[in-house]
């Protein structure tokens, strides 16, 4: 069942119509193909759902939800869209603290990037002949890019895509809100405690609130509600420049034109000024910042190709 969590905002707030985005899951619901039902798995504490292509697995997208949710808010579309091409499986991710995956303190942020790691891992062992590809939806694309440029390259990953990629405060990508109108409030005083003391202070203080509706918190009790300052810093690139301009991954970077609450054009400005030829930026006209995970299947296909 799709939760509503993926429409995380106050109440009143026009960002994103709710009914329109669970319309058009239950028309794709509807759509697609039969899917053969989906393998549940844990390891490590980390759950994910692995949907398989009726043919042998040649390559795996391994995808990253956005903030606050988990694999199961709406992802399960794209992991039917992709999973019904040949050869092409898809593996949905409860990052550590959402989901299914155990929750508990999260001492540094580098355990939810060597998260990616142990899964990759699991995955290799499991059908070594497949490669995989790294996707992250919001800020499951910024935890990827922190991934991708803080740890050593895992040779397990061969491509990167970042979906309307949530690319930190210091990007210059988000669009003016109105106070009243922002799906996160922080407070910063923990985040500069925890910077001056090389991350020994503030770690588990929860600095970030996420104001899902209550009516989205009573029919999810999945929803995270806080972030602490590690699972913020894990989730939130500190120098996108500089971080765009490091990967050595194949990336796309997809921008929905229609993003509500990222600039497309901020987003493409940022990419192309690093001048990485390893990174490819492209928007996806007409989508919003949730209906693009819909609209990108065919895109992927072609990129892996």
């Amino acid at each position: 069942m799709l939760s509503p969590a993926v429409f995380a905002f106050k109440p009143g707030t026009l960002l994103i119509n709710f009914n329109n985005y669970i319309l058009s899951v239950q028309q794709l619901t509807l759509q697609l193909p039969p899917a053969l039902p989906p393998h549940s798995g844990n390891s490590a504490g980390l759950h994910y759902w692995l949907y398989l292509p009726a043919s042998a697995i040649r390559h795996i997208f391994v995808v990253y939800h956005g903030g606050g949710v988990h694999s199961q808010a709406g992802y399960q579309i794209l992991a039917r869209q992709l999973s019904a091409t040949p050869g092409i499986a898809v593996c949905l991710v409860d990052m550590r603290g959402h989901g299914q995956s155990a929750s508990g303190k999260l001492m540094h942020p580098r355990q939810i990037w060597q998260d990616v790691d142990t899964l990759l891992s699991v995955l290799h062992k499991t059908y070594p002949q497949a490669g995989c590809h790294l996707l992250g939806h919001s800020s499951g694309g910024g935890m990827l890019l922190n991934y991708a440029t803080h740890l050593p390259r895992n040779p397990l990953a061969r491509s990167l895509t970042l979906l309307a990629p949530e690319l930190g405060p210091f990007s210059g990508t988000a669009r003016p809100l109105p106070e009243a109108d922002k799906f996160a409030t922080v407070k910063n005083w923990p985040f500069i405690l925890n910077a001056l003391s090389g991350g020994r202070l503030c770690g588990q203080y929860p600095a970030v609130n996420l104001h899902f509706p209550a009516q989205v918190l009573k029919s999810d009790p999945r929803v995270v509600r806080h972030y602490t300052v590690n699972m913020a810093n894990a989730l939130t690139p500190q120098a996108p420049a500089k971080q765009l301009a490091a990967l050595t991954l194949p990336t796309l970077i997809l921008a929905a034109e229609q993003d509500e609450l990222f600039s497309a054009e901020a987003i493409t400005t940022l990419v192309r000024q690093q001048n990485n030829p390893q990174v490819q930026c492209e928007a996806l006209p007409g989508y919003g910042h949730l209906d693009c995970v819909f609209a990108v299947a065919e895109r992927l296909r072609r990129f892996i190709a």
